[in-house]
C-alpha cells in the first residue's frame, strides 16, 4: 500500500494549466526526488499533495486512502513550503514546542530536544528566529516538518540557503528524525538527490517522466519508532492558536500599543474640534468617537489579521496540521476580538475622564465587549477570504463597514440608555442584535473558511 498516491492529477492556476495528469506513488520508506526547471510546477505539485490546492481533476491519497483535506490525514504528515513556517517572535524552541502542541507529538519535550540537536540548533535553541541566518531558519524548518515522525514527508527544495555542512547533514536529518517515513522532495539539485539515495522523477511541461539514470539500492521500510501521532482535540489547537498569537504579539507589539494611540488621539482631536461647537452636546462627541474607535480598531487589526500569517509563510504551517481549518478562522477571530475589546473598555475610560461623561458603566463595558465579538467574527472572515488579494488594505474597509452597520446602530442604542438619553429598557432588544450578528458571522466563518482556505 503506497505511503502517498497521486493519480490523474491536473491544477490550474489562473487561466495556467501547472499540472496535466500527473500521477505518482511512493512506498513506505522510499525517497523521491522531482527534478525540473524553474516554473515547471514543483511547488504545485507538493502543495497538491500536502492538500493546500485542491486540483481541478485527480485524487491525492495519503498512507491508504486518507484524503490530505481531511485533518486525520495529515496527522502523519511533515511538510516544508519554499519558506519555512516559522514565527519570528519565537525562540526555535518555542516554534518546536507549538508545532508539537498543534500536531499532537507523543513525548514532545524529548522529541523537541531530539529534533534541536539533530538540525545542529540545540546551542541556538533560545534565541528568537527573527535573528537567525537564512540557512538557520531552513534547518529549523526541517526540524518542524520532521517533528512528529511522520509517515509521509514533503519537502520543497530542502537543500536552499544550507551550505555544503547542511547539504551534507540532510540524510543523517532523516534517518534520524523519520527513519520510515517516506520522502518526496524538489531540488535543483541533482547531487542532492544522490546524496539521499533517491528515485529521480522530473517534471517538465506539467507532467512527470522517469530517470532511469538513477536507480537507488533496494529499500527496506523500517518500522515506526513510537506511536502514530494523535490529532489534538479542536479546543485544544485553538487554545495553542490562541496562546501562541498572544505571546508575538506580546513581543512583537504590532497591533495593540498602534491601536491604542490611535484611538486615543481621535478622541483628543473630537474633543478639540466639536466640544467647542456644540457645547452642550458632549454625549453626542463621546458616543462618535466610541464607537468609530471600535470600528476603526478592528478594521485596521482585522486587514493584518491573516495577511501576517500569509506573507510570512505560516499560513501553510497551520493549514497542513492536523486540525480542522475553522479552528484557524476562531483563533484568529478570538485574537481579534481581544484586541477590539481592549482598545475599546480602554476608549471609555478616557472619554469618561476627558469628556466627564459617565460612560464606565456595567452596560456600556457589555456592549463593547459584545460589539467586539461581533464586529471580529465580521472582520475575521472578510480577512480570511480576501487574504490573497492584492488590494485586501483597500477592500477590508470597504467591506467592514456595510455589515458592521447594526453593530454600531446597536453600540449607540445602549450607550444612550446609559447616559439616560433614551428609555433603559429598550438597551436588552440592542443587546439581542448584538448576539445574533455575532453568532451569524461566528457561524458562516467556521463554515466557509474551510473551504476558502485550499486555493
Amino acid at each position: 500500500m503506497p505511503a502517498i498516491a497521486a493519480t490523474d492529477l491536473v491544477v490550474r492556476l489562473g487561466q495556467r494549466q501547472i499540472l496535466r495528469g500527473v500521477s505518482l506513488a511512493l512506498a513506505p520508506g522510499e525517497r523521491v526526488a522531482v527534478v525540473g526547471p524553474n516554473g515547471a510546477g514543483k511547488t504545485t505539485l507538493l502543495r497538491a499533495l500536502a492538500g493546500l490546492i485542491r486540483p481541478r481533476r485527480g485524487q491525492v491519497s495519503l498512507r491508504g486512502g486518507g484524503d490530505p483535506s481531511q485533518p486525520a490525514a495529515r496527522a502523519g504528515l511533515g511538510f516544508l513550503g519554499h519558506r519555512p513556517s516559522l514565527y519570528p517572535h519565537l525562540s526555535a524552541r518555542e516554534n518546536l514546542a507549538f508545532a508539537a502542541r498543534l500536531r499532537g507529538a507523543s513525548g514532545s519535550a524529548a522529541r523537541i530536544e531530539s529534533a534541536l540537536e539533530n538540525v545542529g540548533l540545540a546551542a541556538d535553541a533560545n534565541r528568537l528566529v527573527r535573528d537567525y541566518s537564512r540557512g538557520m531558519q531552513q534547518r529549523l524548518g526541517l526540524a518542524l516538518a520532521l517533528l512528529p515522525e511522520p509517515d509521509v514527508v514533503l519537502l520543497d527544495e530542502p537543500d536552499a540557503s544550507l551550505d555544503a555542512a547542511g547539504v551534507g547533514d540532510l540524510p543523517l536529518m532523516l534517518d534520524a528524525l523519520a527513519p520510515h517515513a517516506a520522502v518526496l522532495f524538489s531540488t535543483h539539485d541533482e547531487r542532492v538527490a544522490q546524496a539521499l539515495d533517491a528515485r529521480v522523477v522530473r517534471l517538465a511541461s506539467g507532467r512527470l517522466t522517469e530517470d532511469s539514470r538513477y536507480a537507488p539500492a533496494p529499500h527496506t521500510p523500517t518500522t515506526r519508532g513510537q506511536a502514530a501521532p494523535r490529532p489534538p482535540g479542536f479546543v485544544r489547537a485553538v487554545g495553542a492558536m490562541i496562546a501562541k498569537d498572544a505571546r508575538v504579539e506580546w513581543r512583537a507589539r504590532e497591533q495593540v500599543p498602534t491601536l491604542l494611540i490611535f484611538t486615543l488621539l481621535a478622541a483628543v482631536v473630537f474633543d478639540m474640534a466639536f466640544i467647542a461647537a456644540l457645547g452642550s452636546e458632549v454625549a453626542a462627541v463621546a458616543l462618535g468617537v466610541l464607537w468609530v474607535s471600535v470600528q476603526l480598531a478592528a478594521t485596521l487589526a482585522g486587514t493584518r489579521l491573516f495577511a501576517s500569517e500569509y506573507e510570512r509563510g505560516t499560513l501553510d504551517g497551520l493549514l497542513v496540521a492536523p486540525v480542522d481549518p475553522s479552528g484557524i478562522y476562531l483563533a484568529k477571530f478570538a485574537l481579534l476580538a481581544i484586541e477590539t475589546a481592549f482598545v475599546g473598555v480602554a476608549q471609555l475610560i478616557f472619554l469618561s475622564l476627558l469628556l466627564n461623561v459617565s460612560l464606565f458603566q456595567a452596560s456600556t463595558i457589555g456592549a463593547v465587549l459584545l460589539a467586539s465579538a461581533a464586529i471580529s467574527a465580521i472582520l475575521a472572515l472578510q480577512s480570511s477570504l480576501v487574504v490573497n488579494a492584492r488590494a485586501r488594505e483597500m477592500l477590508m474597509p470597504l467591506l467592514a463597514i456595510p455589515p458592521a452597520v447594526p453593530v454600531l446602530l446597536a453600540g449607540v442604542g445602549i450607550t444612550l440608555g446609559a447616559l439616560e438619553v433614551t428609555p433603559a429598557g429598550q438597551q436588552g432588544a440592542w443587546f439581542g442584535l448584538l448576539a445574533v450578528v455575532a453568532v451569524v458571522f461566528l457561524t458562516l466563518g467556521t463554515v466557509l473558511y474551510p473551504q476558502a482556505a485550499r486555493t
